[in-house]
């Protein structure tokens, strides 16, 4: 395949080697975080995202850019991993209310992502957006680093009371929750707004 030559198979490529990858990765994944914890499978999930969506930003060919493809979708994984902690630390009562506000978080960053990595790319260059993008993946890792705790799962008794005072209950989830939520909200914006570039970058490479 000669990338001068075949821009649409290098395109397909870009777009299904990630999920590939992802799908072959998540259940290894999944099994370590049973084992050593869901903050720390998220902790490398963004480590992962950042890494390799910066990298991006020094691919030189379309090979060099389906590798960094291959790994992001290996390494990354954060919608699952923030899911994961945010059910484990939400009483039972309210996991359903939480998992969509995550929902929404990712949703509002898929929403933004591309218009923002779009305006950017426009003024700055299409390579500066990757760099960016991970740079700010990076960033949004500090607060989970130094916020985010998981505890032992408490069962709720007695009569119904309010989502805010049962997150209330439990001493600093609530800052925790938010954390959670505004990091994957980012995380999925920086990750689409570079994600609807590969193509453009593709054709630059080309």
């Amino acid at each position: 395949m000669h990338p001068g030559h075949d821009l649409d198979l290098w395109t397909a490529a870009s777009a299904s080697v990630s999920g590939l990858s992802m799908a072959v990765a998540s259940p290894i994944w999944g099994v370590l975080g049973d084992i050593y914890g869901r903050k720390p499978m998220l902790i490398r999930s963004m480590l992962g995202g950042a890494i390799t969506v910066g990298l991006i930003f020094f691919a030189q060919n379309p090979t060099e850019l389906l590798v960094l493809r291959f790994l992001q979708g290996a390494t990354s994984g954060t919608v699952a991993a923030a899911t994961a902690l945010v059910a484990a630390e939400t009483p039972r009562s309210r996991v359903g209310w939480s998992l969509g506000v995550v929902t929404s978080a990712v949703a509002l960053g898929g929403a933004i992502g591309p218009v923002v990595g779009g305006l950017a790319g426009a003024v700055f260059g299409l390579r500066l957006v990757f760099l960016a993008g991970g740079i700010l993946l990076l960033l949004s890792l500090i607060p989970v680093l130094f916020i985010v705790r998981e505890s032992p799962r408490v069962r709720q008794r007695g009569p119904r009371v309010s989502t805010l005072a049962l997150i209330d209950q439990r001493p600093g989830l609530k800052r925790q929750l938010a954390v959670l939520i505004g990091a994957q909200g980012l995380i999925n914006m920086c990750n689409a707004a570079t994600q609807i570039l590969v193509v453009l970058r593709l054709i630059d490479m080309v």
